[in-house]
């Protein structure tokens, strides 16, 4: 990609601020002096503007342990804040989107990512890519609940895929599902005559949290990278 493009596109520079930081010979590819709007990034080369470093990915990975109050928008809604503000000190911040909402009560992995074709690819309905959940329930799951979870439920004009389901303890489960429908597992329960009181999201197929604290976020390491390109 050109380097005024991608500066642009990540929010550094304007063109007007481009201008001026090449007049000024303000810009170093790998430390060396850059003159050209149109250079030409490759992948790690490094970006110095007035000795700020910013390193050229073509594709961005970000995991965000999201709490509670943040609505899974790229803009504030009524009182409740984007998620965005818990990643605008990343200069990535601006070109990376979400793969699967999470609802503003409902905490933990978010993924975070600007390779649309991998978004598509991880929620399309045929690649049955499991997310698994931590559900605390009001009431007590009974052994024939989890059995309608395990085989399908019915949930406005939809019928789920088998989920798999691992108990906790009488109000509290693991529950991995391979659709992204909207409000799915809240929805789920509701259709046992049952209500979701707790919803944590702990991995999407492989890619989970490890230890990274609420409200914080993290790169995905290159063997998580190698694991979701692979789809």
């Amino acid at each position: 990609m050109r380097i005024d493009k991608y500066l642009s596109n990540i929010w550094i520079a304007s063109r007007k601020d481009m201008a001026y930081f090449f007049k000024q010979w303000l810009i170093y590819i790998n430390w060396n002096l850059c003159l050209k709007w149109d250079f030409k990034l490759k992948e790690d080369d490094e970006i110095y503007i007035n000795w700020k470093k910013i390193v050229y990915k073509e594709n961005i990975y970000i995991i965000l342990n999201k709490p509670i109050n943040y609505v899974s928008s790229n803009k504030d809604e009524a009182w409740y804040l984007s998620y965005k503000h818990l990643i605008n000190d990343n200069y990535y911040s601006e070109i990376v989107e979400i793969v699967g909402r999470l609802d503003v009560d409902t905490t933990w992995l978010l993924l975070l990512t600007n390779n649309w074709k991998l978004i598509h690819k991880l929620i399309h309905p045929k690649k049955d890519i499991f997310k698994t959940y931590h559900v605390k329930t009001k009431e007590i799951l009974t052994a024939n609940d989890i059995k309608k979870l395990e085989d399908w439920v019915k949930i406005d004009d939809f019928i789920t895929k088998p989920a798999l389901v691992k108990r906790l303890n009488e109000t509290e489960i693991e529950l991995s599902i391979s659709e992204w429908k909207f409000h799915q597992i809240k929805k789920m329960l509701q259709a046992l005559n049952n209500e979701v009181i707790k919803l944590h999201r702990l991995s999407i197929w492989e890619i989970k949290l490890w230890d990274l604290p609420l409200w914080k976020y993290r790169y995905l390491n290159d063997d998580e990278i190698k694991y979701l390109e692979k789809f």
